[in-house]
């Protein structure tokens, strides 16, 4: 049932392409014809044409028709000029020896063009081309002065008739044909004038009717196939040219047109046969290839329980199991998380319960101190040695008394106060307020703009917190005539801010553990600076990394949502 209506749909589909591409041959045909009438029909006009009066005797409309014809290589094989007894005046080729025909034999027919007379001859069997005539008008008794002959090669005629039909198979045969207002076929492809069909008429017992549709079938024996689809298409002409009643038919083998059929059928058994085996096999690997990956999941799961530092698989697949592979190795990155966040979860818990203790133990009697300092340094007579000593017991006093402050803070972060403003005021007012400290090492503090102020939920006092320990912390690390730069970039839903310098730069090393509590570099810090940093990015749903900067530096990205909401 499938093929029966598979073949019709492709007899339908044939019948449809082969109407389209008689219509197409014939509307170049007419293309063809126009273009060398169009070039008759201009000639004839031209004054050099009133040299037939004197014979040509100048040799100037010979010389002409050779350009013409030159011009046109290939189009056509001789320009011919007669006088109006159809005698020789001038050729295009100077040994010209055909003989002329009589315009008004029953070899020529006539129409009119543009109203004007134009005679067709297309009856010569011999001849590789067909012939096209006009009249030459006197310019001054306005009479008949001679006529304009135009022998055009039939090559091109063929050539149109030769193309490949899109439907055609590779090595097929083209069965077309040109054909007069008198069912004369005037001209055909290479197969039907091998069969000698040139010049004879259309049979008959083709009866093929004029409808509409233009598509017919006939059950008759020719060529070697009985049945045959056949359409036609009748000249319209084009532009002006009306046409000289011609038609051009296409014949197609219906045999042919069913071959991809059967071609199919065949086709899709061995393609049933093919799909049968191929599926066993693909089973049997789709089998292995679902399975190995979670084998090895499952392995790595075993292996990660003894030894968290094991190396995760390198799993290649798609698909659903390539999910799985990254949700479990995303599921593997967030328990190594936790567990980094206890331990600093832990840390903090012993900074609260060292400030608390070291509020209590260490700031009473370092009150004591500074106050007992204050009363010395009123004392007369001091030596220069004793108010040193003293004033070494204030600074020192100072000092420690800033560092239990500095523990303080750090153990109990206040509270967060969000509210929705322009992130760059922040960065400006935490240039501003270290400019004087960066002016004293000239140090460069720049700032580079990539955004048009995108606001977002902040708290100013913990964002100012952020920048000012981390440029801070990067002049701490210069030299002088250092380089601060800060670039801020905005995304769809992020904001990226950059703190780069041209310091001395961090280690590798040093970059695994810079958040952790207590981890310093200098002599003079206590390790809690970058550490309450990532506290705060943490507090405002973002994120921060360090890397080097082009300047082997150290370079801190701060990414932070633009629609994060508010929290309390």
């Amino acid at each position: 049932m499938f093929f029966m209506h598979f073949s019709t749909v492709l007899t339908e589909e044939v019948e449809s392409d082969l109407k389209i591409e008689t219509l197409s041959m014939m509307q170049q045909i007419d293309l063809h014809l126009f273009e060398r009438i169009q070039n008759i029909m201009t000639w004839k006009n031209l004054e050099i044409m009133q040299d037939i009066r004197i014979q040509d005797i100048d040799k100037r409309l010979a010389s002409f028709l050779q350009e013409m014809n030159t011009g046109y290589q290939g189009m056509y094989q001789f320009l011919l000029v007669t006088d109006q007894n159809q005698q020789f005046i001038a050729a295009s080729d100077r040994q010209f020896n055909t003989m002329i025909s009589n315009l008004h034999s029953h070899s020529w027919q006539s129409t009119i063009t543009d109203n004007q007379p134009l005679y067709v001859q297309t009856s010569d069997p011999k001849s590789s081309f067909f012939s096209l005539a006009v009249t030459i008008s006197d310019q001054f008794t306005l009479g008949l002065l001679g006529y304009l002959r135009a022998a055009v090669e039939w090559d091109t005629i063929y050539r149109i008739l030769e193309s490949p039909l899109p439907f055609l198979q590779n090595k097929s045969h083209s069965y077309t044909m040109l054909v007069d207002q008198n069912n004369n076929i005037i001209a055909a492809s290479h197969a039907l004038r091998k069969a000698g069909l040139l010049l004879t008429q259309v049979p008959e017992s083709w009866n093929l009717k004029n409808t509409a549709k233009g598509v017919q079938q006939i059950n008759q024996s020719f060529l070697h196939h009985q049945d045959w689809m056949i359409a036609w298409a009748q000249s319209t002409g084009h532009r002006s040219y009306k046409g000289l009643g011609w038609k051009v038919f296409v014949m197609h083998p219906l045999d042919n047109a069913l071959k991809p059929v059967w071609q199919m059928w065949h086709i899709l058994l061995s393609f049933l046969a093919f799909t049968t085996l191929l599926a066993a096999a693909v089973s049997l690997w789709m089998a292995h290839r679902i399975a190995a990956p979670i084998i090895q999941l499952a392995r790595f799961t075993r292996e990660f329980m003894l030894d968290p530092k094991t190396a995760p698989p390198l799993i290649k697949a798609s698909g659903e199991i390539a999910e799985l592979n990254e949700q479990f190795m995303l599921m593997v990155s967030n328990l190594e998380q936790s567990q980094q966040d206890r331990v600093r979860m832990a840390k903090f818990a012993v900074i609260a319960e060292m400030a608390a203790t070291m509020a209590h133990e260490i700031r009473t009697p370092l009150g004591i101190l500074r106050s007992s300092a204050q009363i010395l340094r009123r004392e007369k007579n001091l030596s220069p040695i004793a108010a040193e000593m003293i004033g070494f017991i204030s600074s020192e006093t100072t000092r420690l008394n800033q560092l239990v402050s500095s523990l303080l803070e750090s153990s109990r972060p206040r509270e967060t106060h969000f509210s929705r403003r322009a992130f760059t005021p922040v960065i400006e007012h935490t240039i501003e307020l270290l400019r004087t400290q960066a002016e004293k090492k000239y140090i460069t503090i720049s700032l580079d703009k990539h955004c048009i102020d995108d606001e977002l939920n902040y708290d100013w006092d913990q964002m100012l917190q952020v920048f000012l320990n981390l440029m801070m912390n990067a002049m701490q690390h210069m030299q002088e005539n250092g380089h601060i730069a800060i670039s801020i970039l905005s995304t769809d839903s992020h904001l990226m801010i950059q703190v780069a310098d041209d310091g001395s730069g961090i280690s590798d090393t040093q970059k695994e553990n810079i958040f952790e509590p207590f981890y310093t570099s200098r002599k003079e810090g206590i390790g809690l600076g970058l550490t309450v940093v990532q506290q705060i990015i943490s507090t405002h749903q973002g994120t921060i990394e360090i890397s080097d900067s082009q300047w082997g530096g150290a370079c801190f990205t701060i990414h932070l949502p633009l629609n994060n909401k508010d929290k309390t």
